[in-house]
C-alpha cells in the first residue's frame, strides 16, 4: 500500500513558508500544523489520529494553530492551507470557531473564490452555461480572520482531505 509521508511533511514546510514572513511582520504569533488521520469505528464514529503517513483512500484532517505569545492582541490573520497533489478537499469540512470569510483557490492561490467556484464553459449546443468546479480541482483554502488574537490566546482552523 503506497503511503504518502511526504506529502505531508511539504503541506507543513509549505506553511512554515507561507506564514514565516508573517510571523516576522506581525509579532509574536506561533503557529502549528498538524494532521490527523480520520477512523471510523463500526458504528460510523469519528476519531482523530495523529499522523505522519496516509494511503490512498484515507482521509487526513488538518488542523492550523496560532497562539499570541504577545501582549498586545494581533490582527488581519490570513490563513492558507495547501491541498497537496493526489489530493482532494473535502467540501464542507473547513470549521473554525473565529468568525472569518473562507475562500479557495483552483490555481495554488493567485485567486480566491467563495464556494461554490463557478466558469462559464459551453455545452454540447455551444452556448455559454455556468459549471460549478468541483472541490476536487481546488488547490488551495483560506480563511480571514475578522477577529483579534488577543495575548494569550488561540486560533484554530481545520480541514480535510482524501487521499487519491
Amino acid at each position: 500500500m503506497k503511503h504518502y509521508k511526504g506529502i505531508i511533511l511539504k503541506i507543513i514546510l509549505t506553511t512554515f513558508i507561507l506564514f514565516y514572513p508573517t510571523w516576522l511582520l506581525a509579532g509574536p504569533l506561533e503557529s502549528t500544523m498538524t494532521a490527523y488521520l480520520v477512523v471510523k469505528d463500526k458504528n460510523g464514529k469519528e476519531t482523530l489520529k495523529k499522523t505522519e503517513t496516509a494511503a490512498p483512500g484515507e482521509m487526513i484532517e488538518y488542523v492550523l494553530s496560532y497562539h499570541n505569545t504577545g501582549k498586545t492582541s494581533l490582527s488581519k490573520l490570513v490563513v492558507n492551507g495547501p491541498i497537496p497533489p493526489n489530493t482532494a478537499f473535502v467540501q464542507g469540512s473547513n470549521a473554525t470557531k473565529t468568525p472569518h470569510e473562507f475562500e479557495v483557490s483552483i490555481d495554488h492561490g493567485n485567486t480566491w473564490e467563495h464556494e461554490p467556484v463557478k466558469r462559464k464553459q459551453k455545452n454540447k449546443e455551444g452556448k455559454d452555461v455556468l459549471v460549478i468546479i468541483p472541490p476536487t480541482e481546488y488547490t488551495n483554502v483560506q480563511w480571514k480572520a475578522q477577529e483579534e488574537i488577543g495575548p494569550g490566546q488561540t486560533q484554530s482552523f481545520r480541514y480535510r482531505i482524501i487521499i487519491d
